[in-house]
């Protein structure tokens, strides 16, 4: 693999009239060839990149079109524009954000079978539809042009533009003396905002970037597996609890202290942060079984007070800050098995009360709060196995709603987490396979693309960006882009470690703590960067 230095010049492309569509809307010479392939939003606005077979004459033109479409968000209204045709069915790709919208698409000049196939990128402005920038990417073998395509996505700097896929030949007029390879990913720092030379890196194999990198921070004041790690809002430092003690990670120092023991001792417990600042940690599992207790944890003293008890002992259970402040505690492990208890912690009172129970008993579940302030419960382990299940919980009525749609496959001890769009992300559970439940769609569950290692998902947390890491057992981990529907590699963690805990952290990194490694707890800090 090797990296060039390349050298590119602007052009400027012929528009078609923003807004104004094709200036011949004949139907009988015009036929739409595509729904919209790919979408993107810039400043409330959504774009959409499709294109149109043009004939006669013939050969026929494929014209790409960009459109704007009419919103509530969207200052400007709707609008279109075209880019020059191609003599083929062009590859399409489009992506935005609030700086511009970037689109490519493979472009013959010609319907000569001999002629090559080239890239075309163009960055268009949200508000006019004009062409800010123009490059292409053309590939040759001894000055005769061969073919390239590829898709878009932007770097989460936000100024990035990445442009990776196959070619034929040599980036000759981009300054490349030697074929480097098949494979190849070219980015552009600044895209949108400047004309800065960009980057060629190329592969004879295809070409798999690390997005990120991990590095070793310190260590926890004991090795812990199965804990929990919870961000601190008032400081950004980390509560880690499980066992008989407690302590405090500062990722600023790469430190930690103890605090003293929780009032119990616990494992496969749960911990939340509440709005006041303070940290709720409930139930889990000690020398004489499932705990009911609970106690809360506040970074201003640095101790802790009894949270009163649940109304049975559980653990594997779910916890989850409803838009009240309330917390909503359900289902779990209980001394006779799983149970369908729900319980509602007040932290205002400091009491707790009995919610509406679950329609089956269930522990290894998720629950993920919707935009909508309702309660998605997602799978778990009932009867000793796996279920396909999934609700809704609604705490203005104090009811549930079983879906007739199940998820397409039945998980337990799976990762759920709700993405900008509403979507809710479901992986790991024993599959690789990921699903997404949609909200706002008919179908309620979609197809997400399949993860290798995912079935051994011990973490998926969400970045400032919207991207989600996804850690593994095994120590692989996983960037998710949702903006192309696309996993990345996000490099491995400095083991095989089951049980570690993942925290996003203030500056929009992602701390790792613990895990063990063939049976042995390790204190092990490490912290990602994107």
């Amino acid at each position: 693999m090797r990296t060039v230095k390349l050298v590119s010049s602007l052009a400027v492309a012929l528009l078609m009239p923003a807004c104004g569509g094709s200036t011949a809307e004949d139907s009988s010479k015009l036929v739409t060839s595509a729904a919209a392939l790919t979408t993107g939003v810039s400043r409330g606005c959504s774009f959409t990149v499709s294109y149109k077979e043009v004939a006669p004459p013939f050969p026929p033109k494929y014209v790409p079109v960009i459109t704007r479409q009419p919103s509530a968000t969207c200052p400007w209204g709707p609008g279109s524009v075209e880019l020059p045709g191609a003599y083929d069915v062009p590859q399409l790709s489009l992506v935005a954000n609030d700086l511009g919208v970037a689109v490519s698409y493979t472009n013959r000049y010609s319907p000569s079978g001999s002629s090559g196939r080239w890239l075309e990128i163009r960055h268009l402005a949200p508000d006019t539809l004009t062409v800010v920038r123009s490059e292409t990417l053309q590939a040759d073998v001894d000055t005769r042009p061969t073919y390239v395509n590829g898709s878009l996505s932007i770097q989460t700097d936000g100024t990035t533009l990445k442009v990776q896929g196959e070619r034929g030949g040599r980036f000759y007029f981009l300054g490349e003396e030697t074929f480097g390879g098949k494979y190849y990913v070219v980015t552009y720092p600044d895209f949108f905002t400047s004309t800065t030379a960009p980057n060629l890196v190329a592969s004879e194999t295809p070409i798999q970037v690390q997005e990120g990198a991990w590095a070793a921070n310190g260590n926890l004041t004991y090795g812990r597996s199965g804990h929990t790690a919870t961000i601190l809002n008032g400081t950004g430092d980390v509560l880690v609890v499980s066992g008989t003690f407690a302590e405090v990670y500062n990722p600023y120092l790469n430190s930690s202290t103890l605090t003293g023991s929780p009032l119990f001792p616990r494992t496969l417990h749960t911990a939340t942060a509440l709005p006041s600042g303070k940290v709720l940690v409930t139930g889990g599992l000690n020398n004489t079984g499932w705990s009911d207790t609970a106690e809360v944890y506040d970074q201003a003293t640095g101790t802790w007070t009894s949270a009163g008890t649940m109304s049975q002992p559980r653990g594997n259970h779910t916890m989850t800050v409803l838009g009240s402040g309330k917390v909503l505690v359900v289902g779990g492990h209980s001394s006779t098995g799983e149970t369908s208890s729900v319980d509602v912690y007040d932290p205002e009172t400091n009491e707790w009360s009995p919610a509406a129970p679950l329609p089956a008993a269930r522990a290894g579940h998720t629950a993920t709060e919707l935009y909508s302030g309702k309660v998605l419960v997602t799978g778990g382990t009932s009867a000793s196995s796996a279920r396909r299940e999934a609700m809704e919980y609604d705490p203005a009525t104090n009811t549930w709603t079983t879906f007739v749609t199940s998820m397409p496959r039945a998980r337990s001890g799976h990762l759920a987490v709700r993405l900008y769009s509403g979507r809710v992300m479901i992986v790991g559970g024993g599959h690789d396979t990921v699903d997404f439940y949609d909200p706002y769609s008919g179908f309620i569950w979609l197809p997400g693309p399949s993860l290798p290692g995912a079935a051994s998902a011990v973490s998926a947390t969400m970045l400032y960006s919207g991207e989600v890491l996804v850690t593994t057992a095994s120590g692989q981990t996983y960037l998710y882009a949702p903006s192309t529907d696309a996993w990345l590699s996000a490099g491995t963690l400095s083991a095989p470690l089951a049980g570690h805990a993942a925290t996003l952290l203030h500056t929009g990194e992602v701390l790792v703590t613990g895990g063990s490694v063939s049976g042995t707890t390790v204190s092990t800090v490490q912290r990602y960067t994107r």
